[in-house]
Formats: structure tokens, sequence, C-alpha cells
């Protein structure tokens, strides 16, 4: 059997979600349509950077890959793909809500990949992805907000409405992994919706470590511009995501003795 998992209703088979790259990984389409496929992702992230002299969605970007959603759209049936719209690289409440009510405008598309980040980049402020996330909640909005771990932090999360959580593993670009095994499973097992392993993924192994603890799915971004062969690093991936699935399920199956 299948198994799959839900977001707001949505029933989804692919446990891996990408991004397009982080600053000066420019790729070119073809490439960008090669990670597409071969990820099987069911998802396509679309960046809100540059908002301010955009105005339409065929010019908002792809990550910071050099594409754009209308280079992309051209060569995929963008109907089979849950579009979100990814608030990057914004640094105060203000600017997340208006990033995601712009870029929803402009893709039709309820999802919101929230953040708010700190002046580094490399991680996220709680109170003010909380403060975000309940606007956007209010508003309507399937709302996927990124968090340093925090149980507390979930809880609220969970609470308002959000329709799935992202869980900081390690610094943004760090490729440390996860760091903070007990209190990430903790999280997993404590929250019921799912929990999305994103930040420091850098090699295959920290993919299944996120699932074998817990996770509903590993979202990766930098580490696919960091390996020669990326179709090779992305089969290999899949595969650890699936085994630390398993594993996970397996592990609620082991036996207690007294």
């Amino acid at each position: 059997m299948i198994d799959y998992w839900q977001i707001a209703g949505k029933r989804f088979k692919s446990r891996l979600l990408h991004c397009f790259g982080s600053l000066n990984d420019e790729i070119d389409l073809k490439t960008a349509l090669n990670f597409i496929i071969k990820s099987e992702t069911e998802f396509l992230t679309v960046y809100t950077q540059e908002l301010g002299s955009i105005h339409q969605a065929a010019d908002l970007h792809m990550g910071y890959s050099g594409l754009k959603y209308k280079d992309v759209q051209r060569k995929v049936s963008i109907e089979n793909y849950t579009i979100l719209v990814n608030t990057n690289h914004a640094l105060s409440v203000e600017e997340a809500v208006e990033k995601a009510r712009i870029g929803s405008r402009l893709l039709k598309s309820k999802w919101i990949k929230l953040e708010v980040l700190n002046n580094k980049f490399t991680r996220p402020v709680n109170n003010k992805v909380i403060e975000a996330a309940k606007i956007l909640v209010k508003e309507g909005f399937m709302v996927m907000p990124l968090i340093n771990a925090d149980l507390p932090s979930a809880q609220k999360l969970e609470k308002m409405g959000c329709a799935a959580i992202r869980v900081l593993l390690s610094d943004i670009g760090s490729e440390k992994g996860l760091v903070k095994k007990e209190l990430f499973k903790s999280i997993c097992s404590k929250i019921k919706l799912p929990i999305i392993a994103e930040g420091g993924i850098g090699t295959p192994e920290d993919a299944y470590n996120s699932m074998a603890a817990g996770a509903a799915a590993v979202l990766v971004n930098r580490s696919l511009f960091c390996y020669k062969n990326p179709a090779f690093f992305i089969k290999t991936l899949k595969e650890s995501i699936k085994s630390g699935r398993l594993t996970y399920l397996c592990n609620l199956e082991r036996k207690t003795y007294e």
C-alpha cells in the first residue's frame, strides 16, 4: 500500500519537498526540470523577493536559481503540483504577511510557506513567525510556518490552525543535520500536524535521521547544489526518506518487556 500523508486534507505521496537554490546557486532550466522530475515532488515553491517590481506570477522567481515561474510553467503541468508561496527572507511580521498576500493573489494559491528570519537569514524568529501565522490563518491561508525546534511554539501554531509545521534541524545552509534529536522527536510525537524537517540537511543521512525521528516529510534546498551528480543524490535522498519512514513505523511496533 502507498504510504500517503496529508496537509489540510490534501493527500500526498511524495515526502520530499525542495526549493531552487540559495544566493549564487544559478542553474539552467534543464537542471531545474530534472530536479522536479527526479525528486517526484508534488510541490513547487515560488519565491517572493523583488515583489515591489513584479506584477504578474510569470515573473516570480524559482528560488535564487535565475529561473522564473514562467520558465517552469512552460515545461510542466502546473495543475499537478501544489504551489507554495514562499515569504523568503522576510525580516518582519508585516513583510511576511504582505509577501504572502501578494504572492497568493498573483499565483492563485492559498498555500503559504511562511518564514520570518533573523538578520543573518540563518534562523527563524519564532515569536514573529507565530504572530504572522496568526494573521494569515485568520485570513484563510494554509500556513506552513518555519520555526526553531521548540515544543511550546509548535503547540501554539497547531492550536491556531496551521496546516503543517516546518521545524529547523540546524542553521540554514549549515549542513549540520539534526542537532537536537530528542527535542525533534518530542515535537513529532506530541504535535498532530505534519512535521516537515528543514534546514541544515546536507546528506541523505540527515534526511533518514529526520524521518526515523518522526518527520512526515523533508525539505531540502542548498544540498541539491553540493553534489557532482545531483540526480544520484536525489535518488539516494528519496531512498533515505523511505528507509527513515519505515524505521519510524517499525519502531512503533516494537514490543516492550517488563
